[in-house]
């Protein structure tokens, strides 16, 4: 490709850009800041501690203001040594960070999706049409909440792109950038998404080693990279993998878990109508108890599901093929529970520590965009008599779905809301006006649909289609991620400073719990945010969660994350019985009602009250109670233990113990803490903060034995005569995870070195017509699979038509 080619495709590319930055452009012009869900709720604070901890030119590997103390690194989702993240937490606020975190991994998917179309021979404008697909496309846009997510997908059609030109210019080198961008995407922190783009990624390369012959290098090759791969990532595995074993996902989800947010058959036709269920960020999802919407999206508009007709019908080549199946296998696993199929995944190890089985919409994704493109591509090389063969049938089937559907919903697109049902309210009138919308664009684009097969000139499918395209997606999802005012999250809340000022001195972070959610408030964080954005704009005001380490405080209950202890689970529900244990010291609570142990500090509808008796961070006692049994042991923390004289322990401690006496926090800091002992004659020291391997106690420079007290947190034994106890977190799997990554480096530097020069074999091109029998075979199985569903899963099938009928709570 000669220099004026390139500077043609990145001109494209630019224009990808600007599709992106006009979605987005409050985010993107940092005139607001993403808040939706997960950004506010979980993924702001994380990256917030990391930055505060950059710009020190500290890496700290655990979280003290995370439910009573957290490995936050090994959780992985703020993606703490992901290169992206870290460049911009430098030089950016956080919430500007998150903005163009995401925007820009948007841009890149979108990007490599259209470097992958052009290296299969494409037009640039099929290229951008992929782009735009793939990039805007409603399973990455609606997940835009989950920043870690859309940077893992981002990179899994370079993932495509790198094996295609391993294979065509037969270059090791490309392999090993394949591995560099594995690592990547584990470091990006969402290992399921990485996963499952690394899985599509090598049925693609074993297709083509297949189809086309390249030899036992290449297959050794291409196993090699993701091991490579995860070589580089090992500094970030180690810990995650160290933190799953004990966590939430240790044992494996439950069955019911495991498929739960399987999709619903009836859900296929919100690839054509998005809204047919209503949508969160209208206030108008009215079946939420089958899943999430942001999980159950897959509209990638109706257009490129006409150019994906078009390829099928008119393109016979392998690539047509393979993205055929990758397309309905996305599908197809994405029904979960509606399918035999997916209790068979169940099974194979380890699979069962992931959930949500929608997030095989991302094959679905991929496909339908790569289709996309292959299709325009086909239109634009073609004559005009041939393109509107065997289109009309398929437009005729999408509209008398369409229609279908909407009479089985009874709805009258016609009437208002009130009209429609006899009452309903402003809800179900936006439900009732977003499905009209839905209806006029299927509508339209299918007719300019037709109008562009049926043009005799190039130049208006070239350019008309991605701006359809660009325009059907827009009108779907750029208003789902709102921005809000970015002092919202720079800006202290009033119930933040009455803690700070109520506890001026305090050398720990104060720790709170927050006893405000949806069920006791008029708050909702789970949708409307279209028309009202009030109940965010005070989120961090209610210091739920993990909001209070924003402002030097400590949250105690567990939040979000699906790798939380599962001892913290266990405890939490002991709340508010065991806030004294965990040394909570506030509550924060809407409206009235506050209990007799409660001293308000801070007046409100949102209010603050500091908790009587809650017991210091660290202190020493003289007696302990042994249980092993966890069920018996939490029972007796309930009813029979005294706080303030006795622990609870699950092992002898080594030694005698003394009578107790007195102790001091001199120095909190985020991995490492000293206590000073007063006047005693030994005993337990008891620190309320969670145990966790890694952490060492050190009695007078002398490492002693950290054992678990009370369920959860840690204990020492303290010798008669000790003067001070120092904890430090040190975990091995960190260590041994960046000796690994040092080394799996310096194996890559090599194998770059070497690889700059050597080359694959001559492989086969790509056999004519090699797609048409995998196709075929695509739609016996998908056939076989779904006939065997409806045989064995009877009972879940018949049931569409009840969960088609709009809800009348909205």
């Amino acid at each position: 490709m000669s220099g004026g080619e390139r500077r043609v495709d990145l001109g494209w590319l630019a224009l990808l850009g600007a599709g992106i930055a006009i979605f987005f452009w409050p985010a993107v012009s940092l005139k607001g800041a993403f808040f939706v869900q997960d950004i506010m709720v979980q993924n702001y604070p994380f990256r917030h501690f990391f930055a505060q901890a950059l710009a020190q030119g500290q890496l700290p590997l655990w979280n003290p203001a995370i439910n009573c103390g957290f490995p936050l690194f090994a959780e992985g989702q703020a993606g703490a040594l992901y290169p992206p993240n870290m460049l911009l937490a430098l030089v950016l606020p956080t919430y500007a960070a998150l903005s163009l975190n995401i925007a820009g991994h948007l841009w890149l998917g979108g990007a490599g999706m259209y470097g992958l179309l052009r290296a299969l021979g494409t037009g640039r404008s099929a290229g951008l049409c992929a782009g735009l697909c793939y990039a805007l496309g409603g399973y990455m846009v609606v997940r835009a909440m989950s920043p870690n997510f859309v940077a893992a997908c981002a990179w899994v059609p370079w993932l495509f792109l790198l094996l295609d030109l391993a294979l065509t210019r037969r270059r090791w080198f490309f392999i090993l950038l394949l591995a560099l961008v594995v690592s990547m995407q584990l470091f990006a922190g969402h290992p399921q998404a990485a996963v499952y783009g690394l899985a599509a990624a090598m049925a693609y390369g074993v297709y083509r080693l297949w189809i086309q012959g390249a030899g036992w290098r290449f297959g050794a090759a291409l196993l090699a990279a993701p091991v490579l791969g995860a070589g580089l990532a090992c500094v970030q595995l180690l810990p995650t993998v160290e933190l799953v074993q004990i966590s939430n996902r240790g044992g494996g989800l439950s069955w019911d878990h495991f498929a739960a947010m399987s999709l619903p058959p009836e859900r296929l036709i919100t690839l054509l109508l998005p809204n047919f269920f209503g949508n969160s960020a209208h206030g108008t999802y009215w079946s939420r108890d089958t899943g999430f919407f942001i999980q159950l999206c897959a509209y990638v508009g109706v257009l490129p599901l006409l150019f994906s007709w078009v390829a099928l019908r008119e393109r016979r080549d392998g690539h047509t093929g393979f993205f055929a199946l990758l397309a309905l296998a996305g599908l197809v696993l994405a029904l979960g529970k509606y399918t035999a199929l997916f209790s068979m995944l169940y099974q194979v190890p380890g699979f069962s520590s992931f959930r949500i089985p929608t997030r095989f919409l991302l094959f679905f994704t991929l496909g339908a965009s790569a289709l996309c493109g292959l299709g325009v591509d086909r239109v634009l090389r073609r004559g005009v008599d041939e393109r509107l063969r065997g289109v009309w049938p398929f437009v005729a089937v999408l509209g008398l779905a369409a229609l279908a559907m909407l009479y089985v919903n009874g709805t009258d697109l016609y009437l208002g809301a009130d009209g429609a049902w006899g009452r309903g309210g402003e809800p179900l009138a936006r439900y009732v006006h977003h499905l009209r919308i839905d209806v006029a664009r299927l509508g339209g684009v299918l007719i300019l649909g037709l109008w562009f097969l049926g043009r005799r000139g190039q130049r208006a499918v070239a350019l008309g289609a991605p701006l359809v395209i660009f325009v059907e997606l827009y009108s779907f999802g750029a208003d789902f991620n709102q921005t809000i005012e970015p002092d919202v999250y720079t800006q202290t809340p009033e119930t933040a400073r009455a803690i700070l000022a109520d506890r001026p001195e305090a050398i720990a972070p104060p720790r709170i719990i927050s006893l405000v959610n949806e069920r006791n408030s008029p708050f909702d964080w789970h949708g409307g945010w279209v028309y009202d954005l009030d109940s965010y704009r005070r989120y961090p005001e209610t210091l739920r969660m993990y909001a209070g380490g924003l402002y030097g405080l400590a949250n105690a209950l567990p939040g979000w994350s699906p790798l939380h202890l599962y001892r913290h689970g266990e405890f939490s529900r002991g709340y508010p019985a065991f806030a004294p244990l965990a040394s909570v010291e506030y509550a924060v609570q809407y409206g009235r009602g506050w209990g007799r142990n409660l001293e308000r500090v801070h007046e409100g509808d949102i209010g603050v009250a500091r908790m009587k008796g809650a017991l210091p961070r660290a202190y020493l006692v003289g007696r302990y109670y042994l249980e092993a049994d966890p069920d018996r042991r939490l029972a007796f923390m309930r009813r029979g233990l005294s706080p303030r004289t006795q622990v609870v322990l699950e092992e002898e401690p080594e030694g005698l113990v003394g009578s107790g006496g007195e102790a001091q926090i001199m120095r909190y800091e985020t991995d490492a803490l000293a206590i000073k002992l007063g006047k005693h004659e030994g005993g337990i020291l008891v620190l309320t903060d969670t145990h966790y391997p890694g952490w060492k106690a050190f009695v007078d420079g002398v490492e002693k034995r950290v054992l678990r007290a009370n369920h959860v947190f840690r204990a020492v034994l303290i010798p008669k005569g000790a003067r001070e106890v120092v904890f430090s977190y040190q975990p091995s799997s960190f260590r041994y995870g960046a000796w690994m990554s040092l080394g799996s480096l310096a194996l890559w530097v090599v194998l770059a070195l070497w690889g700059r020069r050597a080359a694959f074999p001559q492989i086969q091109p790509m056999p004519v017509g090699a797609g048409s029998p995998l196709k075929a075979w695509t739609v016996q199985g998908v056939l076989i699979v779904l006939l065997h569903a409806l045989a064995t899963q009877g009972p879940l099938w018949s049931e569409w038509l009840v969960r088609s009928r709009v809800g009348l709570g909205l």
